[in-house]
């Protein structure tokens, strides 16, 4: 590894006893304290701490510019760079050793001659993974009791700084925590039911419910937990208790998954103690593929010897997928031909949160993390919108592993130009944003999304649930953004792959234009219009749609 003072933007080391590991604990909860072998120091340098948290949460080597961009978005280059140099060297002082060490281009904290940093938020996340990895491991009771600390989701509460790039990371590292503590609080909760510790699978629901009020599988579990116990008032008082939540912050009812918990949690009541049951789990067998800075949640589905990747659009979430019978109605048909698997793309649903700011680059490394976890070299791309530019970028990118990309209801830019007339403008997109944010939690944008259910009332439901579970309403802006810079159209006539171009004709997210210039652009490309004004694939004649895709896909078999 470089050592530093090699270069003029190399910082002084500060001296350190010879041999005398040196550990750094960052403890980043709440406004970061800093302790080097277990004693506080008195950091007072606010930028010097946020450079702290910043390279402890990334635990990698991380370019000069960006560190320098993050902490002062508005200096010129040079000034930003040059102060960053003189921070280095502060912090170092202060500390009293080298923490800080770098090369002419890249800056990392230091693990020192078996000492290291650690934080808290570090401690929780591993405690998160470790349950969601394995709950019934001899360790998982330890991983719970600190996800049961009512801070475990908390990340530099009461922190900030006057740097626009940082708060957008900082925004998104809570987000990322809340979500990953909220993921493996489910876990363990529907573990702790099924293994027959309704106590403790009480207790964890309560702490899910505390953190996500929203959230539907911490009430039905509450539910489930507390008919294990036998307290009927409890079970009662939860259902209530989440039926006023859902009225007065949403206007909606309890979904049907938690009246299904609901009545089953009834009907368990009225048996013996000894033969009650755990509430069987409605999930789908979700696994999770390591990526670079996180982890992609993905299902699998069917067992053939082809593997077809589908990637759906802004939102998602494969739990509420699994609710919603069209779609696995959709999956189960490819099953029979396929080997199916449906991804999370990070930023959205079970994945990971930790950086949703380059959507098109992140996507390309989930697709792969997940092909290495199959074991598969090569697998077919199903996209749908913008899981469609994703699934573009991949076969660019990595063309030897695609063998072939079907593009449904998919546009090659995310923002309106001259010669690309078919995306939203900056304006409409800010539109579009206030519209979510003002009326979140409700059905928004189902009649534009799915002209033909906006009146269904089950539909709605679901619907509200889905945008509610696939991101935060904070999130929402990151999820927008990188939709609006996703621009892969000089990838066009380069690709190298069979590709079909799906498109009904009436869609209002996607228009046929946009369909149209896929076809003209990517060599070879088939178009098929399709009638019909739903954007989702797995509304209206689905039929249809998945006949093309098969007689494509069959079509471009190897010849054995």
């Amino acid at each position: 590894m470089p050592t530093t003072g090699t270069t003029n933007d190399a910082m002084n080391a500060v001296p350190r006893g010879p041999g005398v590991p040196r550990r750094i604990d960052i403890r980043c909860k709440g406004y970061p304290v800093v302790h080097v072998d277990g004693r506080p120091v008195a950091l007072k340098l606010k930028r010097g701490l946020a450079l702290l948290v910043y390279l402890g949460e990334l635990a990698r080597q991380v370019s000069r510019t960006q560190l320098a961009e993050t902490l002062w978005p508005d200096a010129p280059p040079d000034t930003a760079r040059a102060r960053l140099r003189r921070l280095c060297h502060e912090v170092n002082g202060v500390l009293g050793f080298d923490a800080l060490v770098g090369d002419a281009d890249t800056l990392w904290l230091d693990a020192l001659e078996g000492g290291g940093a650690s934080s808290d938020v570090a401690r929780v996340r591993r405690s998160a993974q470790q349950l969601i990895a394995a709950p019934d491991d001899a360790r998982s009771h330890e991983a719970l009791e600190q996800l049961l600390a009512g801070d475990s989701h908390r990340v530099l509460d009461g922190f900030g700084l006057d740097s626009d790039v940082f708060s957008a990371w900082l925004d998104a590292r809570r987000s990322e925590q809340e979500r990953l503590v909220v993921r493996a609080l489910s876990r363990a909760a529907e573990h702790l039911c099924a293994s027959g510790q309704p106590a403790l699978a009480a207790e964890a629901a309560a702490r899910l419910i505390a953190i996500d009020a929203l959230a539907d599988l911490g009430h039905a579990v509450l539910l489930t937990a507390r008919a294990r116990l036998g307290d009927a008032a409890g079970v009662e008082a939860a259902y209530f208790a989440c039926a006023d939540l859902l009225r007065e912050e949403l206007g909606i009812r309890p979904s049907a998954y938690i009246e299904a918990a609901y009545a089953e949690a009834r009907a368990q009541l009225t048996v013996l103690p000894e033969q009650r049951a755990a509430r069987p789990s409605l999930s789908p067998p979700i696994r999770f593929a390591d990526a670079v800075d996180g982890s992609v949640a993905y299902l699998e589905l069917g067992g053939g010897d082809t593997t077809l990747v589908i990637l759906f659009g802004l939102w998602s979430h494969l739990e509420v997928a699994w609710e919603e019978p069209r779609i696995r109605a959709v999956l189960d048909r490819l099953a029979r031909s396929f080997r199916v698997v449906l991804v999370d793309r990070r930023g959205t649903g079970l994945s990971d949160r930790a950086d949703q700011q380059q959507s098109i680059r992140a996507g390309v490394e989930d697709i792969d993390a997940v092909r290495r976890a199959l074991g598969v070299e090569q697998v077919w791309l199903l996209g749908n919108s913008v899981g469609g530019a994703i699934a573009i970028e991949y076969a660019s990118v990595f063309p030897t592993r695609v063998q072939g990309l079907m593009l449904y209801g998919t546009s090659a830019r995310g923002t309106w130009a001259p010669d690309y007339p078919w995306a939203l403008t900056e304006q409409q997109q800010k539109k579009w944003l206030h519209e979510l944010q003002s009326s979140w939690g409700g059905a928004t944008s189902l009649a534009q999304f799915a002209p033909s259910m906006a009146n269904d009332q089950a539909t709605r439901d679901w619907w509200a649930r889905m945008l509610r579970q696939s991101a935060s309403k904070n999130g929402i802006p990151l999820l927008l953004r990188a939709l609006g810079g996703m621009d892969v159209c000089a990838r066009l006539p380069a690709l190298q792959v069979p590709a079909l171009v799906l498109q009904r004709k009436g869609d209002f997210i996607v228009r046929e234009g946009a369909a149209r210039y896929l076809a003209t652009h990517i060599p070879g490309a088939q178009l098929v219009l399709l009638e019909g004004d739903d954007h989702p694939l797995w509304y209206g004649d689905t039929a249809s749609v998945l006949d093309e895709m098969e007689r494509f896909v069959q079509a471009h078999r190897p010849v054995s």
